[in-house]
């Protein structure tokens, strides 16, 4: 199936979306483990943070000020799309089981019908289209969202939601499958200890800067084409691919790459040229299993670097970061590598790289 923009018509947000907006200003405290899940605003795994119980929910007020509400208010009914207003902003989430979240989140019902995860993941990658609008520290509040439009295929002038529901469908995938089936290296079990981040790499520098706007370039690989690699948050900062011809700058791929002002962190295997702000890490150490290691690591320090809060050069450097030591105190990059190896669906990842 092909997608005629063309044929698109325009819609408020107001106009098909009952809005509600998340319901708590703290993520609560917990100690037990249980299966409702708390919606922040992150962009991943599906929006989900963690996971509370009933009693939990129930016992936790909006803020530590505030009385204690309903918990009818504080839980969300299923099948709502769920969009980041602050944080990673845009990010939009099928959610199909009953949910709490941070009021930096929005959720989303269908004033006429009921999303299923194939009309909403439709309306969520046209959602996440438009999501630029909104970097660099403006949220997307409420009366913004209200006015906001996205535009829908339509079937009399209304949207087709079974034309959106079936174009999902119609997308070839396969089911990810793995091997990996038990852990037989446990992170407790190691000795930690903390490391300077610049202390550990034998180079890290500022990579030659280019405009994507002066040249030419495709969102798809074609032949003799390389990465394109920005401070974008998506496609493992893959921004688009250019002709390798006549190229200056090129960086030679196995190395740890961050965005320096969205703290923006991915492992880049083949070599590729780079847009502005881009920090490049190299040492010998480094490889898939080990740049996926420290790429958790160092994102744990995101939220330091947001809101205008660059991850410059000499911070990078000072960073500390916390690692499995050997039995000489240095890096266990044997086991570090050996531990992602072993994770469910880590052995695909040579696939995926």
């Amino acid at each position: 199936m092909n997608l005629d923009f063309n044929t698109w018509k325009e819609f408020s947000f107001n106009e098909l979306f009952t809005i509600k907006r998340g319901y708590y200003n703290k993520k609560p405290e917990h100690t037990d483990k249980g299966y409702i899940r708390f919606l922040g605003a992150t962009e991943k795994n599906n929006g989900v943070t963690e996971y509370y119980t009933i009693n939990e929910i129930s016992n936790t007020p909006k803020s530590d000020n505030s009385k204690n509400d309903e918990l009818s208010e504080k839980i969300f009914s299923p099948n709502a799309l769920c969009v980041n207003n602050n944080g990673s902003v845009g990010c939009a989430f099928f959610q199909e089981k009953e949910f709490t979240c941070s009021n930096d989140v929005t959720i989303l019902y269908l004033k006429e019908g009921e999303f299923n995860k194939y009309t909403a993941l439709f309306v969520a990658s046209v959602i996440q289209h438009d999501k630029y609008r909104w970097s660099y520290g403006r949220k997307w509040t409420l009366n913004r969202m209200k006015e906001s439009k996205l535009k829908l295929p339509v079937n009399n002038e209304n949207p087709d939601w079974e034309y959106m529901e079936t174009y999902i469908k119609s997308l070839h995938h396969k089911e990810l499958t793995t091997n990996n089936k038990h852990l037989k290296l446990d992170l407790k079990e190691k000795q930690w200890n903390n490391f300077t981040f610049g202390d550990l790499l034998d180079d890290i520098y500022k990579a030659t800067p280019h405009v994507k706007s002066e040249m030419e370039f495709s969102d798809i690989i074609k032949e003799n084409y390389i990465p394109f690699i920005s401070r974008t948050g998506m496609n493992n900062g893959c921004d688009c691919y250019v002709p390798n011809e006549n190229l200056e700058g090129i960086e030679k791929g196995n190395a740890i790459i961050i965005g320096d002002t969205t703290a923006t962190i991915f492992y880049q295997k083949d070599e590729f040229i780079a847009g502005d702000h881009i920090i490049v890490c190299r040492a010998k150490w480094i490889n898939l299993y080990t740049s996926l290691f420290i790429k958790t690591i160092l994102e744990k320090e995101r939220y330091r670097y947001n809101y205008g809060r660059a991850f410059k050069l000499n911070l990078i450097k000072d960073t500390i970061v916390r690692l499995p030591i050997d039995d000489n105190n240095n890096p266990d990059w044997k086991f570090i590598e050996e531990f992602i190896k072993q994770l469910p669906f880590a052995d695909n990842l040579l696939k995926i790289y």
